[in-house]
């Protein structure tokens, strides 16, 4: 039985002060049924003075073990690899399953630090009961979002020589093929059971690869794709538009004359090795590959292979 509304899961790596001093943009946020997990991976030498950041959410009615919870983790796949160790949590009934989840980098709320396109724009408003009223009022809906460039269109890269070319587009390259959306930094809104379901049937993504840059470049597109082929809808609660798929995207820009999306290109060499389920490309761009073999076969060999998560009792490390 769900009886949780709403896991905050927050990546973290040495930043933790970014959530926890922006925590009062998160509106409506009910400790009886809403819960804070903050999966990091700062280095051993720093972990325990984010939790005493963390301690600082107890001010604003989080108490430790009952809705705030604090998970080591490897540092592994950058913020994607916690949303995956997040759902693992959830297949194993280490975390009780929510109706809905929110995911967000550390850094997602702060309007002055580290701001860039996977920032929580200016003038959006994180309001708990307004993205759960959007989900109850209609089962299609798969994905709430706040972002600065709107929903990111991933799009196949036809550019094959070896510049490398990846990442921001707004204009749609001859020979490109879109294929679905993505959200920025992956802070995004979900309703879990769309990739429990998913993950049923692919168990072996949640703990593969090499958790490298290009690695959760290829996730970022991934986690956007499972709930593309699904059919859901998204909103995104900043401009107040909902969108099923490409065809009623560009419906919608095209009525409104201004975009609400922004193309993401592949990188080759990325999907060569990290991606292939999604796109196959030939021919490859060789120098490339070349070039980036060595840091895959390094990468391969020295990546943190210590899947253990462990719930930090607070008790334990504060105030020693």
């Amino acid at each position: 039985m769900v009886s949780d509304r709403f896991h905050i899961v927050v990546s973290n790596h040495k930043r933790l002060a970014c959530f926890v001093d922006n925590f009062q943009h998160i509106q409506k946020f009910d400790g009886e049924c809403d819960r804070v997990y903050i999966f990091d991976c700062s280095p051993n030498s720093t972990w325990n003075a984010q939790i005493e950041i963390a301690n600082r959410l107890t001010a604003f009615g989080c108490v430790w073990g009952t809705n705030l919870f604090f998970v080591r983790r490897r540092n592994w796949g950058v913020n994607h690899g916690a949303q995956l160790d997040y759902f693992r949590c959830l297949q194993d009934g280490r975390i009780p399953r929510p109706r809905y989840v929110a995911f967000m980098q550390e850094h997602y709320l702060d309007r002055q630090r580290f701001v860039k396109e996977d920032t929580l724009p200016e003038d959006a408003i994180f309001d708990l009961d307004a993205i759960a009223a959007r989900f109850d009022s209609d089962r299609l809906v798969g994905c709430v979002f706040f972002a600065r460039y709107g929903a990111r269109v991933i799009t196949s890269n036809p550019i094959s020589d070896s510049s490398g070319f990846f990442g921001d587009g707004t204009v749609l390259l001859p020979g490109a093929r879109r294929r679905g959306f993505c959200i920025d930094g992956g802070n995004f809104i979900t309703r879990p059971e769309l990739y429990l379901k998913w993950f049923a049937h692919h168990q072996h993504f949640l703990t593969k690869g090499d958790g490298s840059y290009g690695f959760s470049h290829v996730w970022e597109a991934r986690l956007g794709q499972i709930l593309y082929d699904q059919a859901v809808k998204w909103v995104d609660a900043g401009r107040n538009v909902e969108f099923v798929d490409l065809d009623e995207l560009d419906a919608l820009e095209q009525k409104r004359g201004t975009p609400v999306s922004k193309l993401w290109y592949d990188n080759r060499t990325y999907y060569f090795f990290y991606g292939r389920d999604q796109q196959c490309y030939c021919p490859l761009p060789l120098f490339s590959m070349l070039r980036y073999l060595r840091h895959y076969i390094r990468n391969l060999i020295a990546h943190a292979r210590d899947k253990r998560l462990v719930f930090i009792t607070p008790a334990s490390t504060l105030h020693r």
